[in-house]
């Protein structure tokens, strides 16, 4: 969790040091980019949401588990990671932490405000401090995994809720939207055990979509999701080595397996390329995606950050 009160106690400021030198240690141990020689790379698309049309679902990658949808006018934010780093935030926006690999297609300005936020847990790949921040708006609502509501402390939005697996909400517009359970865990430090991570199933006009967030392999979503006819499946395909990463993240085979098995028309895959959060190349993912597709690449919605699908 983020300390911001400035009197915050010495056990506390130690504990928070040694989380903060330990995940420069496991950024150095997995390969990160070095800051005097490389540069993020742009992105080969480039957003315009404002020209998107409401009538219209529209899902943008924005690289690594972030997304922006106009779900027919409702506009969601997910997991949103703008900046060149993500990791803890000791004081302000400054970050210690991972440097980005691919520059994010879309700022938070250029986004404006969304209708609804989500982050699936608190991870700091995925609850992005700066990003958070930039996205504050009082017509904005909030939902957040299980445990986790103390991070928002301070923030100016709308509504914060916090929801448990099978937990459903219901917004303005007709979207609601499903806590699901998947094969993860969402502390943001070792000792925040109360916090919980959420995959998400959001539905309107008939239309599902569903986003796996972090996982391992697991048949808990064909349980959950039996009776809904998915649209899109958002898969996390990446950070599954060393071997022992995989029971918290699914392989590309393991996650198309779970696409199919809760039977989606199509499958988006993220979670690798932004990045280096793991032992194996930072494109090996994507190749096995495509190895383990091939003969049903038509099924695949998108695989480049900055690139737009809209639902025929």
């Amino acid at each position: 969790m983020e300390i911001q009160n400035p009197r915050m106690s010495r056990r506390k400021f130690i504990a928070l040091g040694a989380a903060a030198i330990g995940g420069v240690a496991l950024t150095t141990k997995v390969g990160s980019l070095d800051d005097t020689t490389d540069k993020m790379v742009k992105p080969a698309f480039t957003l315009t949401p404002g020209k998107w049309k409401d009538q219209d679902l529209t899902v943008a990658w924005l690289g690594h588990a972030g997304f922006l949808i106009n779900f027919y006018g409702t506009k969601i934010l997910i997991d949103p990671a703008f900046y060149e780093r993500i990791g803890l935030t000791p004081v302000g926006n400054f970050t210690i932490g991972m440097k980005r690999y691919i520059a994010s297609p879309v700022t938070a300005e250029q986004i404006g405000h969304v209708d609804l936020l989500i982050c699936s847990h608190a991870h700091t790949d995925h609850f992005d401090y700066p990003s958070i921040r930039d996205m504050q708006s009082l017509n904005t609502s909030v939902i957040t995994a299980k445990g986790t509501q103390s991070l928002w402390e301070g923030l100016a939005y709308k509504s914060i809720a916090e929801m448990n697996w099978g937990d459903e909400k219901d917004y303005a517009g007709g979207l609601r939207v499903k806590a699901i359970e998947g094969e993860h865990w969402g502390a943001r430090l070792p000792w925040n055990k109360e916090m919980e991570s959420n995959s998400i199933l959001l539905s309107k006009n008939g239309v599902n979509i569903f986003f796996g967030a972090d996982t391992g392999y697991t048949e808990k979503f064909q349980q959950q999701l039996r009776e809904v006819d998915i649209e899109l499946a958002i898969m996390g395909i990446g950070a599954y080595s060393p071997k022992s990463f995989e029971a918290r993240h699914a392989t590309p085979e393991q996650a198309i397996q779970m696409a199919e098995e809760i039977g989606a028309k199509k499958i988006l895959p993220m979670h690798w390329g932004t990045f280096k959060i793991s032992q194996e190349p930072m494109d090996e993912p994507i190749k096995r995606f495509n190895q383990a597709m091939a003969g049903k690449l038509d099924k695949v919605a998108l695989q480049e950050v900055g690139a737009t699908w809209v639902q025929p």
